[in-house]
């Protein structure tokens, strides 16, 4: 007995003396060292991306980037756009890198360094090599995907780093969205839409409200409707408010601290123990992944020929039983509403807000749309009008579903990239993240000239659609891993504009809503944000 005491207490004293505060404090000595001696490298000749120019606090460590998009709330994306501006294109590579003999500073160019380990790009003629075809392999970045946090929304096809298990994935899904398929579709999304607008109407004589939420409920349950078998209901309830997009807010704004915080995403999975105490926008979202889609998704399981999209999934067979998990099943089905529901929805109220705020514009639709009735609209003639054409594009150049970066890594080959005009050349070695944002694309003043103003004329040449310039929209992404849902997007978005611009727009009026206050890009939670928060665009109906 006295030797087991002797023992116990011999073993308290040992583990008291390991954790003392000075051992403490050289284990903390030993780790920030460490970390000194990677920014030194990170910003030092050795390092892979050392000739590229970008400010060198961005480039010794993730703490920059981390400051700006997870403290100070999405601001990354603005500063990446003065990084280009700062080290611009105006001068060649030659004359520039005289001037920096003299600055001491780096070369500049339409390339930069914005983190120890990524490029970013702002010329759009070299889109198709970042985001190139399905020969070429293109991998996701795992530090960008790290937005989703855990849960069954970072095994969606979306959140798949690999090309080759991406392109099963997607493959297995895509017969689903394709044109053709939204085409047979259509009849459902116009009697969707038909409600919306007549449940705008009896808003008639009420308070203003944000008619983005009304394209909410309306996205949400259209894709609810196709992807389940049965819509959400957010249109049949009395007001707009709840919806998915609201209950999934908590998320969005979320999205920044779990790119820069690994514990945070080892917690996000002790969410589903602890959401009945953490608000009612974090108990609505994980009841949405963990009850309410998982039970969408075996109802449709159960009901094979009307269960729709998982129904038909699943009984394709295409993807192993391993893929075919009710766990990944329902990232997949949350990956839907997500991006479904809000970015279109945005997109629908930028079409609303400059209809009411620019007569003439609204004028010059209403002639274009002659001879259409609400009862006999069909997207593919509605496609064929050529100012409703370019105010869509010009739409969703102005308000992009995803405001923030996208990365691809070219697994197996260096990128050669070359100026228009020949000056400047970069090889990108393999294996690098580079990508591009589209609120920096859609805002270039060469292609896009006055760029915040709501210019759809700008798609026209001689009043016929300039197919060209759409080639410079990344509002989908673009390549391999571009948007499943373009078709299903345009075709909401074309069939609700049209019916807002014959039955709501005559009805309507702005309240309180200006673009500098409301729509203009300030910042991001993935998704745009306007410097008073996500946008949104209050109307009365009298």
């Amino acid at each position: 007995m006295d030797f087991k005491l002797t023992a116990s207490t011999l073993s308290v004293d040992n583990l008291k003396s390991a954790f003392t505060l000075t051992s403490l404090l050289s284990l903390a000595g030993v780790w920030l060292g460490y970390r000194i001696l990677v920014a030194l490298y990170n910003i030092s000749p050795f390092h892979p991306l050392s000739r590229f120019p970008g400010p060198k606090i961005a480039a010794a460590s993730y703490a920059y980037e981390a400051y700006h998009d997870w403290i100070r709330g999405g601001r990354y994306g603005p500063l990446i756009r003065e990084m280009h501006e700062r080290y611009g294109k105006t001068t060649s590579f030659k004359e520039e890198r005289r001037k920096n003999i003299r600055l001491h500073r780096f070369p500049t160019g339409p390339i930069v360094r914005i983190n120890p380990d990524e490029l970013h790009c702002s010329d759009p003629y070299f889109t198709d090599e970042i985001y190139a075809g399905p020969g070429r392999i293109r991998d996701k970045w795992q530090h960008q995907l790290n937005t989703g946090g855990a849960g069954p929304v970072s095994v969606a096809g979306f959140s798949t780093v690999a090309h080759e298990l991406h392109r099963s994935r997607k493959g297995a899904l895509a017969k689903f969205f394709s044109r053709q398929q939204m085409f047979k579709l259509e009849g459902e999304v116009l009697d969707f839409a038909h409600l919306t607008v007549d449940k705008l109407l009896r808003f008639a004589g009420r308070e203003p409200f944000d008619i983005k939420e009304a394209f909410n409920c309306f996205t949400a349950d259209v894709i609810s409707q196709y992807a389940f078998g049965k819509s959400m209901g957010f249109i049949e309830q009395e007001d707009w408010l709840p919806n998915f997009a609201s209950w999934t807010s908590s998320f969005m704004n979320s999205a920044y601290t779990m790119r820069h915080n690994a514990l945070g995403r080892k917690l996000t999975n002790l969410l589903p123990l602890f959401a009945n105490y953490m608000g009612e926008d974090i108990k609505a979202v994980m009841h949405q992944m963990g009850v309410v889609i998982p039970g969408y998704i075996q109802a449709s399981l159960d009901d094979p020929d009307g269960g729709r999209l998982f129904a038909e999934l699943v009984k394709s067979k295409t993807l192993p039983p391993e893929e075919m998990t009710m766990y990944r099943l329902s990232g997949e089905g949350f990956s839907f509403l997500l991006a479904g529901t809000e970015t279109t929805a945005t997109t629908l109220s930028i079409i609303t807000f400059w209809l009411l705020e620019q007569p003439d514009t609204y004028r010059k639709l209403m002639d274009d749309l002659e001879g259409l009735t609400p009862t006999n609209i069909k997207w593919a003639e509605l496609e064929q009008r050529p100012y409703l054409w370019a105010i869509v594009h010009e739409a969703l150049r102005m308000m992009p579903g995803v405001a923030h970066r996208s990365a691809r890594i070219a697994r197996t080959e260096d990128l050669v990239y070359r100026s228009q005009d020949g000056k400047t050349e970069w090889v990108i070695p393999r294996g690098t993240p580079i990508g591009m944002t589209s609120m920096i694309n859609h805002y270039n003043e060469e292609l896009f000239p006055n760029p915040h103003a709501f210019l759809p004329e700008r798609w026209l040449i001689d009043g016929k659609p300039n197919h060209k310039l759409q080639k410079f929209l990344l509002s989908f992404s673009k390549g391999s891993r571009m948007c499943i849902g373009e078709s299903l997007a345009y075709c909401e978005v074309y069939l609700m504009a049209a019916l807002i611009a014959m039955r709501v727009i005559p009805r309507a009026r702005l309240v309180n809503t200006t673009y500098e206050e409301n729509l203009k890009y300030d910042h991001d939670c993935i998704v745009p944000h306007s410097k008073n928060g996500p946008a949104s665009v209050h109307v009365q109906i009298v």
